[in-house]
């Protein structure tokens, strides 16, 4: 009997495809590792510019995944011409997540279309609570109980905060730190009313209900990589926890770097993400992408965002199918991830998991040139990654031990609201002036704060600036103008609506002393002519015959100008 050979493929007609111009310019990068964000609901304008006219009966297409009804089929949405060398197309993202696009040209009334030359083009589209994101840290372990947390979202949101990170409320293990959890699916019992009679997932469903009713989102703690060493995961499933034949329980510690070099925490045994077992590491992973759905669901109820702690320590093929699911299931729903890692993962990553925001570390700038450095990186990379940038966390000191004195909240706030890209915020006390961190490992009582927090109206001053100016809330329009002071920086925003000439924020960073600087507004406002500015911390109105501005700034303070033409 002969030999018969396997089907022989058909090799499809895929001709070179001919660009529509000798050069052709875009404005959007294109190839997967290029990509660009937007904002769900936001105008996203895209430009062609051709070195040649157009031809004059040209048709030209966006064939794009944004605007279809489920965000996953393609769509077409028509480009307009501007002029001879540019089309030009305007889009809402109607889905958030990650979205292809590609334009195409027809020079025959549509009979046949081209496809452009390049490779497609990628897009992040963040939902729209990331844009503006004002956070307030509360930690749990010291304030009381749930009912005690609904009673202080109204002076939350009265300090201008849009959204409250919880630190990880789930049941404490031995340790009682909230990243070390007995229960994934249990509230500690520390958190509950004692003469309300609910059970804890109850009293959340209240709490959730009235943040979503006072327009508060919330943001869940996800502690992903480990969980405590007495866990009912630990004493049920401890073929779910990674071997150590060193430790007299044979679990493995979780680890982390410091000074001293490699430390373990005591308290946290390490998950098995990588379990040799297939059927066992499949059980690991479904229970934990339903931990963090679980968690998510609420998130959703208010607008919210999920926090993953720690990503960087994270198994990546877990988080590729755990963000795979949560889009899924929640696609409104932002990811902030505490992710520190090269700026090359961070654009590989970032849109293959949908991070909407990833954490930023002002506090490890202590002095100016170091800050300026930094703030100049978060703008660099805002194309691709987005910060959010906090004064300090809850692991880090408070403002005073990290800066030195309490007052310095007042320039490093100002810093990290309107010299950042948008999104900031504090941890619980920073408004009272707190010399210490609070430590949020152990079940304590209550924290009785003073009634009037003191640096409360000022923060909320600044809140109302990031929210009324988009300006603010943008990367790229950002130029230092204080010629490398060693106290001051000082940085024009561009705005962005064109409404105004532009923002100057001044903040001097020194604790002891008053400090003195002369701006040059020239490469910013245009040559000399007359100018008006309003000071927006105190409402100080002035005119201004050349570009120039000479400030006297008082130790640990700050000035917002908006400048307008007389």
């Amino acid at each position: 009997m002969p030999i018969s050979h396997r089907r022989i493929p058909v090799l499809p007609e895929c001709p070179r495809i001919r660009p529509i111009a000798g050069h052709i310019s875009r404005s959007y990068p294109v190839g997967r590792h290029s990509f660009s964000r937007a904002c769900q609901g936001k105008t996203l304008t895209l430009t062609i510019t051709t070195e040649d006219p157009i031809p004059a009966n040209i048709q030209a297409n966006l064939q794009t995944t944004m605007n279809s009804e489920d965000g996953i089929a393609w769509n077409t949405v028509p480009f307009k011409r501007r002029d001879a060398r540019t089309l030009v197309c305007h889009i809402k993202p109607k889905h958030p997540g990650l979205h292809s696009f590609r334009a195409e040209y027809s020079l025959d009334k549509g009979a046949t279309w081209l496809r452009d030359s390049v490779p497609d083009a990628w897009v992040l589209v963040d939902p729209p609570q990331v844009d503006g994101l004002r956070i307030y840290t509360l930690i749990p372990t010291v304030s009381g109980t749930i009912a005690d947390w609904k009673a202080d979202l109204k002076r939350i949101r009265e300090m201008g905060f849009n959204a409250i990170h919880l630190l990880p409320i789930t049941a404490l293990d031995i340790s009682e730190s909230p990243y070390s959890a007995y229960d994934f699916f249990d509230i500690d019992h520390s958190y509950l009313s004692k003469e309300s009679g609910k059970n804890g997932l109850s009293e959340l469903g209240e709490f959730v209900a009235e943040a979503k009713a006072q327009n508060i989102r919330l943001c869940f703690d996800l502690v992903l990589n480990h969980v405590g060493v007495n866990s009912k995961m630990a004493c049920k499933a401890p073929d779910w926890i990674v071997p150590d034949p060193g430790q007299s329980d044979g679990f493995q510690r979780a680890r982390y770097w410091c000074h001293l070099g490699w430390c373990s925490w005591n308290d946290l045994v390490l998950i098995n993400y990588e379990h040799p077992s297939e059927s066992i590491r499949a059980q690991i992973w479904s229970y934990m992408i339903d931990y963090a759905l679980f968690w998510a669901k609420y998130a959703n109820d208010t607008g919210g965002f999920v926090r993953f702690d720690n990503l960087h320590s994270s198994d990546p093929d877990f988080v590729q199918a755990l963000t795979h699911a949560l889009h899924s299931e929640f696609p409104n729903v932002g990811i902030l991830a505490e992710y520190f890692a090269d700026e090359t993962t961070l654009l590989h990553t970032g849109p293959q998991w949908g991070l909407n925001l990833n954490l930023a570390t002002p506090w490890d700038y202590k002095f100016v040139p170091q800050l300026r450095e930094y703030l100049n990186y978060i703008h660099r990379v805002s194309k691709h990654i987005r910060y959010y940038m906090p004064v300090t966390s809850h692991d880090s000191g408070a403002p005073a031990q990290e800066f030195g004195s309490p007052e310095s909240i007042v320039p490093r706030y100002i810093a990290a609201a309107l010299m950042g890209t948008g999104a900031t915020g504090i941890i619980q006390g920073v408004e009272f002036g707190e010399l210490q961190k609070i430590e949020f490992i152990g079940r304590k009582q209550k924290i009785q704060f003073p009634d009037e927090p003191i640096f409360g109206r000022f923060i909320g001053q600044v809140n109302a600036i990031l929210n009324e100016y988009p300006a603010f809330r943008h990367g790229g329009n950002f130029q230092f103008v204080d010629n490398d002071h060693a106290a001051i920086i000082a940085a024009f925003r561009k705005d962005i609506d064109m409404q105004d000439l532009g923002f100057l924020v001044v903040c001097n960073f020194d604790i002891y002393s008053p400090q003195h600087i002369f701006i040059d507004l020239t490469s910013v406002l245009g040559p000399e002519e007359s100018f008006s500015y309003c000071e927006l911390l105190s409402g100080e109105t002035q005119t201004i015959e050349k570009p120039h501005i000479e400030l006297q700034l008082h130790q640990s303070s700050a000035q917002v100008f908006r400048f307008f033409k007389s």
